[in-house]
């Protein structure tokens, strides 16, 4: 039996909370301790795992560690037994393993990226969710539900029956349908004419699956992520249609989703992987690719900005009634205005020289083009060049080096004239 994962305590590197003071003292002790204590990448049985084998401690992730200990599983012994097998490097077989360009993306670059992933974005979901309590736009009423809210979404994420999923996809069909199983187009360290090597076989059996585990654990750490935000989208919240960020005081949930722009490029890592081994080794055309590295940038920032997508209803809602509001407001203070300044139907007691009146009616108008300029998610175009910056950095090393190097000096010499 492992260490239990119920509660999980998450490293203390997230915020120090300052909550206002008019908020009742024991709603500040309970949302501060349910903050500190809240993670999307810790609990569960893999977390109880590491924990019994002392991979992870409770306030430390032990991040060099656990990577250590997966590149010794799922790299080294590739290397030895190639070694053995005189494949890994020299002219045996079309791709050596130290020349595998998709061996390197996927072991030494994604799974690490995935692993330091949780002391990245675990902070910045700790900041958004202090920020919905510390600024007020949870109120006071509605923090027992959001409270209750956080306690789901970590019993869930603590819940065994997911993993053991994950565990039984990412291991038991490899011997069934895995593509790990069947002869590439060229032969390699991996497959050869006669059938998997002894590392093919180490790949196919642990290394892979170890690879898409850790995968399919965050796919699902990102649902959660977007589960949480749905729930609290729920809630009454103080959202004000005018606040300057142009998205109703819910802005700071760009900033945290950013951080999951890691995620892309890990994976950006094994794609680059796979396409430099096809033009190197197997001589395909970087042109061939236009399409699908522009697929895989575009669903990047599709399926990072997805969590954000589901608040839209919200806002939606909030920009209306704004709309409604703001125009009642300023239908009336118009008509004020013009009954006294421009059809002076009653007797104004001030010069218009100086008069706060014209003022004022430009401040409306303001607060008019604010809720009319309300986005309907709190989504900006910096976030989108984050996330969309993130997922092709590992492909740039790949699209110079499928790129013809006359091209190549041509567009260089574009860019510095």
């Amino acid at each position: 039996m492992g260490m239990p994962s119920g509660t999980p305590e998450a490293p203390q590197t997230g915020p120090t909370l300052h909550y206002s003071s008019t908020r009742p003292q024991d709603a500040r002790d309970i949302s501060e301790s349910e903050v500190r204590n809240f993670s999307i990448a810790s609990g569960g049985l893999a977390y109880d795992f590491l924990l019994r084998f002392r991979l992870v401690r409770r306030h430390f992730p032990y991040m060099s560690r656990r990577i250590l200990v997966l590149v010794i599983l799922t790299w080294l012994p590739l290397l030895l037994l190639t070694l053995r097998e005189g494949f890994a490097y020299g002219r045996l077989v079309k791709i050596p393993l130290l020349y595998d360009f998709a061996l390197y993306g996927r072991f030494i670059l994604a799974l690490p990226l995935l692993i330091v992933a949780e002391a990245i974005i675990d902070p910045g979901i700790r900041v958004a969710i202090s920020e919905f309590v510390e600024s007020g736009i949870v109120p006071d009423a509605e923090i027992p539900k959001f409270e209750r809210i956080l306690q789901r979404v970590k019993k869930l994420r603590d819940s065994a029956l997911p993993e053991i999923a994950f565990f039984v996809l990412a291991f038991f069909p490899t011997f069934f349908f895995q593509h790990e199983w069947t002869a590439g187009a060229v032969s390699s360290w991996h497959t050869t004419a006669s059938g998997l090597t002894a590392a093919g076989w180490w790949f196919a059996v642990l290394s892979a699956p170890i690879l898409r585990f850790v995968i399919y654990r965050w796919t699902f750490r990102y649902f959660v992520w977007g589960l949480l935000l749905w729930r609290i989208s729920r809630l009454r919240l103080v959202l004000v249609p005018t606040h300057p960020d142009h998205s109703a005081g819910l802005q700071f949930l760009s900033m945290s989703q950013k951080h999951f722009g890691i995620l892309f490029c890990a994976f950006g890592c094994i794609f680059a992987g796979r396409v430099a081994n096809s033009i190197v080794f197997e001589g395909v055309p970087l042109t061939s690719f236009k399409s699908l590295i522009l697929g895989f940038i575009v669903l990047s920032v599709i399926l990072g900005l997805l969590p954000l997508v589901l608040l839209v209803p919200r806002l939606k809602e909030v920009r209306k009634m704004g709309l409604l509001e703001y125009g009642r407001l300023a239908n009336q203070y118009s008509k004020l205005f013009d009954r006294k300044w421009v059809h002076r139907t009653e007797q104004a007691q001030e010069p218009m020289l100086g008069s706060g009146d014209i003022q004022s009616l430009a401040d409306m108008g303001n607060s008019f083009g604010f809720v009319d300029s309300m986005r309907i998610a709190p989504i900006s175009k910096r976030l989108v060049f984050q996330l969309a910056s993130q997922a092709i950095v590992p492909l740039v090393p790949v699209i110079v080096l499928g790129t013809p190097t006359p091209e190549l000096m041509q567009a260089v010499m574009k860019m510095m004239i």
